[in-house]
């Protein structure tokens, strides 16, 4: 079966799996003795980020691919969006942290809490003082903020010059540019595998192999996770552009041949923005002796997940009954 668009379903279903791989890597990353494998596979897991920078990049370009790019209506209704979905989930959960879990805001901001707060709220706190301030994992609002300012550049870029521009966000990759010289790269190869349909032809180009495909998929990703891991120059971080177009096609093939895990990957991708939000607070910050007394890896992940999207799912329905989205 050949795939004729990678439409907002198959990017949800990648969300998901990215959200996945994001749990166990926050669960795992920092516990070898939890065994070899799950340690290793926690380590290359850090390739969510160039999954969503990746998707990211692509969903963008594809907004803007029929309506074109207005700026005024690009920034209010994207930054708006990221925001209020940023603060809701800051809205709930700071107190909750502030009044029942002994996480004042004193304890993280110092005698600077109004500003430390604001900072960290207008998602600039990665660039100031404040550093990851009171949830960590939210160092990946700044990076996105970042990106969402830049994307008419690097759409208008990528347009003209095509892989050449590509050539010079991967010679920004050895340029240490603030937070963002890792994530510039993944990003625009999303904004030109939309402008090029480029995920469509490499599952084309998969498809013609038949079976063999997933051979060919098996031996690139075996590689490529190597090299991240082992190898020079383009390894780490830089070489998660690749590993994260592998794992999105995996992805797709997985969906595209199972109806039921189209369903499931889809279903956590919704809810994979929230679930990015407050996750930490659940597994580190409120309820880590909860989550860890499962002992076991797959277990302590399914339990955090399941518990994740119990809370997201509560989240939206709340969010539609107060009209939330009309907001936006």
């Amino acid at each position: 079966m050949v795939l004729e668009k990678f439409d907002v379903s198959i990017t949800n279903a990648s969300k998901g799996m990215a959200l996945m791989l994001i749990l166990w890597h926050h669960l795992f990353y920092e516990k070898p003795e939890m065994g070899f494998v799950v340690f290793q596979t926690a380590l290359l897991a850090k390739v969510c980020v160039g999954i969503y920078v990746v998707l990211s990049g692509y969903g963008l370009a594809e907004s803007v691919k029929k309506k074109g790019l207005e700026l005024g209506a690009f920034y209010k209704r994207r930054l708006l969006k990221l925001y209020m979905n940023y603060w809701l989930i800051a809205l709930i959960f700071v107190p909750i942290g502030v009044w029942f879990m002994e996480r004042s805001l004193s304890s993280v901001y110092g005698e600077h809490v109004f500003q430390g707060f604001m900072l960290q709220m207008l998602g600039i706190h990665m660039f100031t003082w404040v550093g990851y301030g009171y949830n960590a994992t939210w160092w990946f609002m700044s990076l996105i903020i970042v990106l969402y300012a830049i994307f008419p550049l690097v759409n208008f870029l990528t347009k003209k010059y095509h892989l050449w521009f590509l050539a010079f966000c991967a010679w920004l990759l050895f340029f240490p540019i603030p937070l963002v010289n890792d994530w510039i790269f993944p990003f625009a190869v999303g904004v030109y595998l939309s402008q090029k349909d480029g995920f469509v032809k490499l599952l084309i180009w998969l498809d013609k192999q038949g079976k063999a495909r997933f051979i060919t998929l098996l031996i690139l990703t075996v590689l490529v996770a190597w090299y991240r891991q082992n190898g020079w120059l383009f390894d780490s971080v830089r070489a998660d552009t690749f590993f994260a177009i592998l794992l999105i096609l995996w992805t797709t093939e997985l969906v595209v041949f199972s109806p039921w895990a189209k369903k499931a990957f889809e279903f956590v991708g919704v809810h994979s923005f929230n679930i990015f939000l407050f996750h930490t607070f659940i597994y580190y910050y409120y309820f880590p002796d909860f989550i860890y007394s499962f002992h076991y890896p797959v277990m302590i992940f399914a339990v955090l997940l399941g518990v994740c999207l119990v809370i997201s799912v509560g989240i939206e329905s709340f969010k539609k009954k107060i009209g939330f989205d009309k907001l936006i």
